[in-house]
């Protein structure tokens, strides 16, 4: 047999590999790589875009954590802010009270320099104002004429010695108050009303008529017995007794008769009631109940009293004199002198206002 006879005829041009499958052409092996390759790059690509999202992932909770602390740090911060602003509103309300207390203290300095910057003839003005001032109280409310007079001569004493002063129309008006005072009846109101006290404190002793000596006659004989037995005290006071039963004297006034030792010391009383009402009167300047108090005083020490003795005597002769001084006197003032002082300060105050 011919072996070119046996070989199989090819009925078309495509070549068969040693198993007989039909071989794939290059444009198909080209396309598969080239899917090949994209669905590589395609999960290469998925699996970076995954990579790619957990850091995106990472980094946004880092970036929100980040943002929760720059928060937290505001908020404290703000709150420190807010304390600092608290702070400084205390501070501003203090230094505010400071300025205004800074501000008081610079107008009292200022006050203060300006009265340190008066002249002493202002301080010499001051003082005289003052002095009058007292002397014009003394004169109102005790009515003391001589007081006052010795005031204004001191005043104007010490003016006569201030060369640089313009104080005529003050030494003035000074002058004439103390020669308003000077024609005023002397009143001694101070000397009488003490020497009432000193006849008010010798009422107890001043010796009546009737001497109201017998109970104090009875206690020292008492006093004087205390040591002795019961039956010689007994025949002292009997005999004591015995003997004043009867007692004979001489009585000019049938009504001091009548005077117990008891209403002896009522009478004493009523002695310095009435010479206490006298010096109310004195000082009141009420001369009618002064007068009618003296005059029932001097009754009573003639009509209860013994006038032999000297006591009683000078008593009476005081109290006549008294009665005899007017002290129902128009109550003066120095309003003349107030005024020109107060005048004189003034011109001297305006040009430094």
């Amino acid at each position: 047999m011919n072996p070119n006879d046996s070989a199989p005829v090819a009925t078309d041009q495509t070549p068969l590999n040693a198993v007989g499958k039909p071989r794939l052409s290059a444009p198909i092996l080209v396309a598969m790589a080239l899917a090949a390759l994209g669905l590589a790059g395609a999960v290469i690509a998925l699996w970076e875009g995954r990579d790619s999202a957990k850091e995106m992932q990472l980094l946004v909770g880092t970036k929100l954590g980040e943002a929760n602390n720059a928060q937290k740090e505001l908020s404290i911060r703000v709150e420190q802010s807010n304390r600092d602003i608290r702070d400084a509103q205390n501070r501003v309300a203090q230094l505010e009270g400071k300025l205004a207390e800074f501000q008081g203290q610079r107008v009292a300095m200022e006050e203060m320099y300006r009265e340190l910057a008066r002249a002493p003839d202002d301080w010499l003005l001051a003082e005289i104002e003052q002095t009058l001032n007292i002397a014009s109280r003394e004169l109102i409310l005790a009515g003391n004429v001589r007081a006052t007079l010795i005031a204004l001569q001191t005043v104007d004493q010490r003016l006569s010695r201030a060369d640089k002063l313009q104080v005529v129309q003050l030494r003035r008006a000074i002058t004439q108050d103390m020669e308003r005072l000077k024609a005023l009846p002397l009143v001694d109101i101070q000397g009488v009303s003490l020497k009432i006290d000193n006849l008010m404190a010798l009422t107890g002793t001043l010796p009546l008529i009737v001497p109201d000596t017998r109970a104090a006659v009875e206690r020292e004989v008492r006093i004087n017995d205390v040591n002795e037995n019961i039956v010689a005290r007994f025949g002292r006071d009997l005999w004591h007794e015995i003997s004043q039963l009867v007692r004979i004297r001489k009585i000019d006034s049938a009504e001091a008769a009548l005077l117990t030792p008891q209403q002896s010391y009522f009478l004493r009383e009523n002695l310095k009631l009435r010479l206490l009402s006298a010096r109310t009167a004195l000082i009141a300047r009420d001369e009618t109940n002064y007068k009618e108090d003296l005059k029932l005083a001097r009754e009573m020490l003639a009509k209860y009293f013994d006038t032999r003795a000297k006591v009683i005597s000078n008593a009476q002769t005081m109290l006549k004199q008294f009665s005899e001084n007017p002290v129902s006197i128009a109550a003066p003032d120095i309003t003349v002198s107030l005024n020109a002082i107060r005048a004189a300060r003034a011109a001297r105050e305006r040009p430094l206002r």
